[in-house]
């Protein structure tokens, strides 16, 4: 890719419309934020030039982790570098050898990994199948169970019922954590809180310990969060070896993720746009009998369970000017190759009625 990410993009040359990428709100390359970024950077330089307990640690990220607690409404949160170090250096800190994490098995791989790179054990249960989890937790007695889940799975945009889960973990003494990485930012269920998943159930309804969140998804910057109670958090800053030994992420790119993050809170159409588009996607695939699998977020999926086949439709649709991505096993399950579709608030009509047609044809 040659240019700046966004609907239109530029590859080898060519003008392509982008359905592979995670910029829901298309922000990354919004010309206000781009603006206030060139301001940040003249005021604070290019990088941070240390691990966040020297001297990385900034006035901007302490006002970023104030808002994002009250964003979330947790009593404390701490900015991390990526998603992936978020939920690897989480279980660093918060896990022990005698921990068993339960996980669903189409969590995100960091989740997966964080587990087998700490002294904890790993049970996994089947996908979405509550049942299958309460076997497995039922059966095994330890000094601290958690329960790791994406709220929102991303390789097939289905939602976790954080409600049983809550419930779950209440009846077995489990905490329960939520990355909801392709969550955050993206769809407003409430109108007037700030965009995540959390927000499709009733505060009263949820039990979670820990909560994650990115910015190189809706938010269009890059970094990562952890929200918990006051006391979680100081556990990771003293304990999570990812964050202490990790050079902080610029001033001016937390600064900047503080002047999105604002502007998603302020700026309603944004999210209704994406929901408008994710709707007429859905209504116009099922009017021309494209299957689609059942998904309300941005990432809608189409099964063609051969990896050849799904490479072969990538490699067409490049062709005509699309790109979309094959995923292919062991991202996925075995069989279960899919064409992913990654929808923003940027995308037109005309753009999703390009894609359909060429879903038409298949």
């Amino acid at each position: 890719m040659s240019s700046a990410q966004d609907t239109i993009i530029k590859i080898n040359g060519k003008k392509i419309i982008n359905f592979s990428s995670n910029n829901y709100l298309n922000l990354s390359n919004n010309t206000q934020l781009k603006k206030l970024y060139a301001k940040k950077i003249n005021e604070y330089g290019i990088g941070s030039g240390s691990s966040p307990l020297i001297s990385g640690y900034s006035k901007e990220h302490h006002q970023l982790e104030k808002e994002l607690a009250k964003y979330t409404g947790f009593e404390s949160a701490i900015v991390t570098n990526s998603g992936y170090l978020s939920n690897v250096g989480l279980l660093n800190a918060i896990t022990e050898k005698e921990t068993i994490v339960y996980q669903d098995k189409m969590n995100h791989n960091s989740i997966v990994e964080g587990t087998r790179l700490s002294s904890s054990k790993l049970i996994r249960y089947r996908h979405n199948d509550y049942n299958d989890l309460i076997n497995k937790i039922s059966s095994h007695k330890c000094k601290t169970k958690i329960i790791y889940v994406d709220a929102v799975f991303s390789m097939t945009g289905e939602i976790s019922n954080l409600k049983i889960l809550s419930e779950i973990a209440k009846d077995y003494k489990a905490l329960l954590v939520v990355d909801d990485a392709h969550g955050f930012g993206v769809i407003r269920y409430k109108k007037n809180s700030f965009p995540t998943t959390l927000g499709m159930f009733k505060k009263q309804d949820l039990n979670i310990d820990a909560y994650i969140g990115t910015f190189g998804k809706a938010v269009g910057t890059f970094g990562s969060f952890i929200a918990s109670t006051n006391d979680l958090i100081d556990l990771v800053v003293q304990k999570s070896k990812p964050y202490i030994y990790s050079t902080s992420l610029p001033m001016a790119l937390a600064g900047i993720t503080r002047d999105s993050l604002r502007y998603i809170k302020s700026n309603y159409e944004i999210n209704e746009k994406l929901v408008h588009n994710i709707e007429y996607f859905k209504k116009t695939a099922e009017k021309h009998n494209i299957v689609i699998e059942e998904s309300d977020t941005p990432i809608q999926i189409k099964i063609f369970g051969s990896p050849k086949k799904v490479l072969d439709i990538q490699r067409k649709a490049f062709a005509e000017g699309l790109f979309i991505q094959a995923i292919r096993y062991p991202t996925v399950p075995k069989n279960s190759d899919l064409i992913r579709i990654g929808l923003t608030a940027g995308h037109k009509r005309k753009h999703i009625e390009t894609l359909l047609n060429f879903l038409k044809r298949i």
